[in-house]
């Protein structure tokens, strides 16, 4: 029987996170079809064909978008009231991607949809993407301020 002792490589930890460059869609209106019933929920996509495209966005007639150079990263979070996107973010870390994405209350009460999306550079097939959604104090679900998801 023999053993050897063979030092193990030094594990260097990641902590690199690097901003993604991000873009929007000119000309598109916002709307994902698919329904958000419960506040506090979200939908997230990564969009790399243009038959998901047509098949997540409403409108008969949507700006073209080359998903051969392009990831569509898109959601849809429903707020117990109106709310706007006030900032968004894409990150490359050492897991994956992170999309996080920062909701600001409007002064209407009603229940409201709200739909956020990024162009990024082409993703490679498998990457995981991250959502982080920041909901506005108003409209938090209670004990919720933030709502993630992986992809």
């Amino acid at each position: 029987m023999s053993n050897s002792c063979k030092k193990e490589d030094d594990v260097v930890p990641c902590n690199a996170s690097a901003d993604v460059t991000t873009c929007q869609i000119t000309g598109l209106t916002a709307r994902i079809t698919e329904p958000v019933p419960t506040v506090g929920q979200t939908n997230d996509y990564v969009i790399n064909s243009a038959a998901e495209y047509r098949a997540l966005f409403a409108g008969k007639k949507l700006p073209a978008v080359d998903f051969a150079t392009y990831t569509l990263l898109a959601g849809k979070t429903r707020t117990a009231s109106a709310s706007h996107v006030a900032s968004q973010q894409v990150l490359q870390t050492c897991a994956g991607y992170t999309y996080a994405v920062k909701l600001a209350a409007d002064a209407s009460p009603a229940a409201a949809n709200v739909v956020y999306y990024v162009l990024v550079p082409k993703l490679s097939l498998g990457s995981q993407v991250r959502f982080a959604v920041e909901l506005p104090p108003v409209v938090a679900v209670e004990g919720v301020s933030t709502i993630e998801t992986v992809r």
